[in-house]
């Protein structure tokens, strides 16, 4: 049995995987969520450390950092220590995690971010390595990686030039080497495009959960028809394209995203959701997201339970055989 828990992180991803088969638990987490989250009357959210210790969970068998955002990863600060992770997988590991950016007070904002990003990924990286945890770089697709005999994992990069060049900016200057300020900002603008996807696999069903790779990003790629889908970049207007929901004709689709409505970002798009129910998919809401065109769900996580014969019970209690 696995079961599939996309934890209510406010706008942010953390996805708990757990294979539940009589053994010792097999535990996958995609990324981590934000360190600290602002409550909401209203809300269950929590941040994943919470969520896991809740359920006195301490080791995480392998850990996917999808990109450097904070709402993807800075929540490794709140479960190191007290957890434990056996591997990690990111397209990015300094190799001297004890240096620092300068700041740059005068850059561009999304510059900032990223300086602010890169530095506490190093320090993160820093603890993980004083824990011997196994720390993988992922400079290239990595197919049907397996996890347990029925759990398999294809760890997708999206352009493989792209990540490498990426690489290539922040170790320069983490070194504090002089990078051009146009190079800088296009490393900051490609952490998203350059989201690592992950595809799992599991009594015959699939699951795609894609980080923030924009929709337009991989839409033109060979992809078969998936049965959940983790909706890219919170449900945004660059989540999805027409050409990608008709490939992946997901069954389910879960919006990591907050409570509230953000409209300068259009965030979660109702254009996305149309494009998604227009195809039958039953979409779904991590926090309690309330709109006239959605009733709120009020949930910790939005989980999912997979059999090895392929039925999958939602999070309703509904349970569906194979299409």
């Amino acid at each position: 049995m696995l079961k599939v828990q996309f934890i209510n992180v406010a706008d942010g991803d953390a996805i708990l995987v757990e294979e539940l088969d009589g053994g010792a638990p097999f535990r996958l987490l995609v990324d981590t969520g934000r360190a600290c989250l602002e409550p909401r009357i209203g809300s269950l959210r929590l941040t994943a450390a919470e969520f896991l210790r809740e359920r006195k969970i301490s080791y995480i068998d392998v850990l996917i950092v999808t990109h450097l955002h904070l709402d993807h990863f800075s929540g490794l600060e709140t479960l190191l220590p007290g957890i434990t992770f056996g591997a990690v997988y990111s397209g990015f590991f300094p190799s001297v995690p004890e240096r620092r950016i300068l700041p740059e007070p005068e850059a561009e904002k999304t510059v900032r971010g990223m300086i602010a990003c890169v530095n506490q990924w190093a320090w993160a990286v820093q603890k993980l390595e004083a824990e011997a945890c196994l720390l993988h770089t992922v400079s290239a697709t990595i197919p049907g990686l397996r996890m347990t005999e029925r759990l398999t994992a294809d760890v997708i990069c999206p352009n493989e030039t792209v990540n490498a060049v990426q690489r290539l900016v922040w170790e320069a200057m983490l070194s504090g080497r002089q990078v051009p300020d146009d190079l800088k900002y296009w490393a900051s603008k490609s952490r998203n495009p350059g989201s690592l996807r992950v595809r799992l696999s599991y009594g015959g069903r699939s699951l795609e959960l894609p980080g923030d790779c924009y929709g337009w990003i991989w839409d033109g790629t060979e992809l078969e028809p998936c049965d959940i889908l983790k909706v890219p970049h919170h449900g945004d207007r660059k989540a999805l394209t027409q050409a990608l929901v008709q490939r992946l004709r997901p069954s389910h689709a879960v919006i990591s995203c907050g409570a509230d409505y953000i409209p300068h970002k259009d965030r979660p798009s109702l254009e996305m959701i149309t494009l998604l129910r227009q195809q039958g998919t039953r979409v779904w809401f991590t926090d309690s997201f309330a709109s006239e065109w959605n009733e709120p769900n009020h949930w910790r996580c939005v989980e999912f339970v997979i059999y090895e014969d392929g039925t999958i019970i939602a999070p309703d209690g509904r349970g569906c055989g194979r299409r």
